[in-house]
């Protein structure tokens, strides 16, 4: 490992540390805001630029040997689950809020929040974007650019806006 490589990995696990994550790895150029719980494991990762928000009573989870990464945006009020060993690409969105409360012509308010679940072994291509109260399954894969409005089951991948299926993943590196 080159020199200037190990220096940006300790200065990224110091950066964990000092953020009350031993063992986490956090980049320079992280935004870390909001009154809610972050809950970073060992050997997770949050690459440069990434901008996160955690409200009042809500808990942002990144397993071990999960990342986040560069330039990417997480808005979390209700719950974020990011299961083990999954990799989330540069200028992706996750977004368990849709901002605004909408209320219907009857009257009725439509929930504005609802958490985020994603499982282990899960990857999701750049600039894609998941919405309040999926669930995707382990080893499944988002296509880049993807809309994520439904739940994804194990192993699918899936693409377009709305996401659709398009097939199953044995497996990816």
């Amino acid at each position: 490992m080159r020199l200037t490589t190990r220096l940006r990995r300790y200065t990224e696990l110091a950066r964990g540390v000092l953020h009350g994550h031993p063992g986490a790895r956090i980049a320079s150029g992280v935004r870390m805001g909001g009154p809610g719980t972050y809950d970073l494991a060992r050997g997770s990762h949050l690459q440069k630029g990434a901008r996160l928000w955690v409200g009042p009573g809500a808990t942002l989870r990144l397993a071990r040997g999960s990342a986040i990464g560069p330039r990417s945006t997480v808005n979390v009020e209700s719950g974020l689950t990011i299961g083990e060993g999954t990799r989330i690409s540069w200028e992706v969105q996750l977004l368990d809020t849709d901002f605004h409360r909408i209320t219907r012509t009857d009257g009725a308010v439509l929930p504005h929040t609802a958490p985020i679940a994603i499982g282990s072994r899960v990857l999701i291509g750049t600039g894609a974007m998941v919405l309040k109260g999926v669930t995707i399954g382990d080893g499944a894969v988002v296509a880049a650019g993807s809309v994520v409005t439904r739940p994804v089951g194990p192993g699918e991948i899936v693409g377009g806006n709305p996401a659709k299926r398009l097939g199953e993943a044995a497996a990816w590196d």
